[in-house]
């Protein structure tokens, strides 16, 4: 089966797609962000009045996107998660101060727990490894009692990213509709109609 039968047959798919707790995206700045030394997240969503910064370094940060990119690589058929635009949508959510910090605390806990196993293994930033390495490494951080959570909560925020109205940041284009044939209902929002807004 390839991924996008797998994505169109998904019950989970389906619930990322119609969970509106899920989409609560207020937290990105208008403008990309950059974060110095020329990296940047890049994001259509304006900014919120209810933003906090989500607390993470660049590097973490840089750790996050090689991890979305590994779990859901681009491919020549199907976007990636660079193509759905994950990264800035994560930023976005773990921005929005009205949400509970569970995820936040989660995130940061697991990417510290990420690079102790790099360093354990491989003395290496999870950045520097080969692909190889990756596997092995994500791999082992699933068998953690942290790991396996974080990496669903990874995967469920690229699905999301992959998924919502291109009003709240991810699927740009609605290049995730496209892939999947999906049709978005309609009325669609607007920029003013965003549910957060309302």
């Amino acid at each position: 089966m390839n991924r996008r039968s797998f994505l169109s047959a998904s019950g989970s798919a389906m619930l990322v797609a119609h969970s509106p707790m899920l989409f609560a995206t207020d937290g990105m700045p208008e403008n990309p962000l950059i974060m110095g030394d020329g990296f940047r997240i890049n994001s259509s969503l304006s900014q919120s009045k209810v933003t906090i910064d989500p607390g993470l370094s660049r590097r973490q940060w840089k750790t996050i996107i090689a991890v979305q990119d590994h779990l859901f690589p681009s491919e020549q058929d199907a976007p990636g998660a660079k193509e759905v635009n994950s990264q800035a949508y994560l930023y976005a959510v773990l921005s929005d101060a009205n949400r509970d910090d569970d995820d936040r605390q989660l995130v940061k806990n697991g990417l510290l727990e990420l690079q102790d196993i790099c360093w354990q293994q491989y003395k290496k930033l999870f950045t520097q490894l080969t692909a190889e390495q990756a596997e092995l490494v994500l791999r082992e951080f699933e068998k953690s009692p942290d790991g396996r959570p974080w990496l669903m909560t990874i995967l469920g925020y690229i699905f999301e990213a992959l998924l919502v109205d291109p009003v709240y940041g991810g699927n740009p284009n609605g290049i995730g509709w496209k892939w999947l044939q999906h049709q978005a209902g309609l009325p669609r929002p607007t920029m003013e109609t965003r549910y957060f807004l309302l």
